[in-house]
């Protein structure tokens, strides 16, 4: 069976470039069941192949969610019978998800810009609405932070009272993986609830800086809305590589290289040819290096899973400060599950999932000396994957707030003097 699916690898790649226009007509998403060490080698023999996307990673006493190719299914049903592994169908047709996320209500008709959290926006929406937001608030104001390897703005919000560097302050990243359409749905509400919302919690803005990044990969962002849904990574293509694209979330110079990213450049966990080869990681860097100081929380917004996760990625030995993050994540989520009963499961990276080196979560600690450093896997835990419908936006982003407001008053209690 092995051997069938290798000679396939000519036929089909997965992830090697960047395909025009790509429907997902009869894709179909199975949930393979990972009983034991077994299970997991001949899972990832499987994913070395190439042809099938593994949407979550493989570890012993959960699942692993792997998407198909209609003319595929067979072949990834027989090998998993042949290999005596379990599945479930999760997803049976990937474009009717995928239409019913292109859909959503919009009624901008009196607000002055064209963003709303009932669908999902283009770059160029959010970035119009940063505008309106500088335009209307004297304390908003918008940094690009740099370029994109294809040439667009990385475009920071600073929500400061007064002049931004004078109080300790909160960061906040999303969608370094281009796929993970919720992650900016959520970090552009969240940047809402702060500024049209200030009253409610004054606070959050009289004692604290905040900086926004809706999108840390606007290339594969673009991408993933023009063009092929799937796509995860940058879109760079080096000398010498055979496939298309970098896991910018592999690509930070702490740990590079090591367990839980791949120097194969076909891998969706493709770390790249150096540390910071990415401009992407690079102008994150910069701006965070500027200010590192002055910012005491790092948030970089993620989906899916409901994972509440903070360092190290890279080895299970405690990270400086673990005891201290435990206590905020663990607080966080009782708030958040009081929004709307969701639950997430705490914990540091490999305590939880698996190892990932040359993550910007690790940097941030390591490198930046950021105290209190966070991934948040927003929803769901499956039925919807990475095409989770409008409709859950406000929910997921109210639940994530909450647990941010926690965060907040954590930061105004510990820093507020300074």
């Amino acid at each position: 069976m092995m051997a069938t699916i290798g000679r396939l690898l000519i036929l089909v790649s997965l992830v090697s470039t960047i395909m025009a226009n790509v429907s997902y007509h009869g894709y179909q998403v199975h949930r393979v069941l990972v009983r034991d060490q077994l299970d997991v080698d001949q899972l990832e023999v499987l994913q070395s192949e190439g042809l099938f996307d593994f949407w979550t990673k493989i570890r012993v006493g959960s699942h692993v969610d792997v998407m198909s190719a209609p003319h595929l299914v067979e072949t990834l049903l027989g090998w998993l019978e042949a290999s005596g592994l379990k599945s479930d169908i999760m997803i049976q047709d990937v474009e009717r998800l995928v239409e019913m996320q292109l859909g959503g209500v919009r009624d901008n008709s009196s607000s002055g810009h064209s963003m709303d959290w009932t669908s999902y926006h283009a770059l160029e929406d959010i970035y119009g609405w940063f505008d309106y937001l500088e335009a209307t608030y004297d304390f908003c104001q918008t940094e690009s932070i740099g370029q994109s390897y294809e040439g667009q703005e990385m475009r920071v919000m600073k929500v400061c009272k007064g002049e931004c560097g004078n109080k300790p302050a909160m960061w906040i990243d999303s969608g370094i993986h281009a796929r993970e359409w919720i992650s900016p749905a959520v970090g552009t509400w969240m940047l809402n609830e702060l500024i049209e919302n200030d009253a409610a919690h004054p606070d959050f803005t009289e004692k604290l800086d905040w900086y926004f990044l809706p999108s840390h990969n606007p290339d594969g962002y673009r991408v993933s809305r023009d063009s092929e849904r799937m796509w995860r990574k940058t879109t760079t293509h080096y000398p010498g590589d055979s496939c298309q694209g970098t896991d910018a979330n592999r690509n930070w110079d702490f740990h590079w290289s090591e367990n839980g990213a791949s120097g194969d450049s076909c891998s969706q966990t493709y770390y790249g040819p150096e540390p910071f080869s990415e401009v992407e990681a690079r102008n994150v860097r910069d701006f965070v290096l500027a200010h590192q100081d002055q910012i005491k929380f790092f948030q970089t917004l993620h989906s899916y899973s409901q994972l509440i996760l903070f360092p190290w990625g890279y080895t299970e030995q405690p990270a400086p400060g673990y005891e201290a993050m435990l206590d905020l994540a663990t607080r966080g989520h009782d708030a958040l599950h009081a929004a709307h009963g969701k639950t997430y499961e705490v914990g540091c990276i490999p305590c939880v999932l698996y190892t990932a080196s040359g993550t910007s979560l690790d940097w941030a600690l390591g490198v930046a000396g950021i105290p209190y450093v966070y991934t948040i896997e927003l929803r769901d835990t499956g039925m919807y994957g990475f095409l989770l419908p409008p409709a859950q936006i406000i929910p997921t982003a109210e639940e994530t707030w909450a647990w941010h407001a926690v965060a907040a008053e954590q930061i105004i209690a510990e820093f507020g003097g300074i």
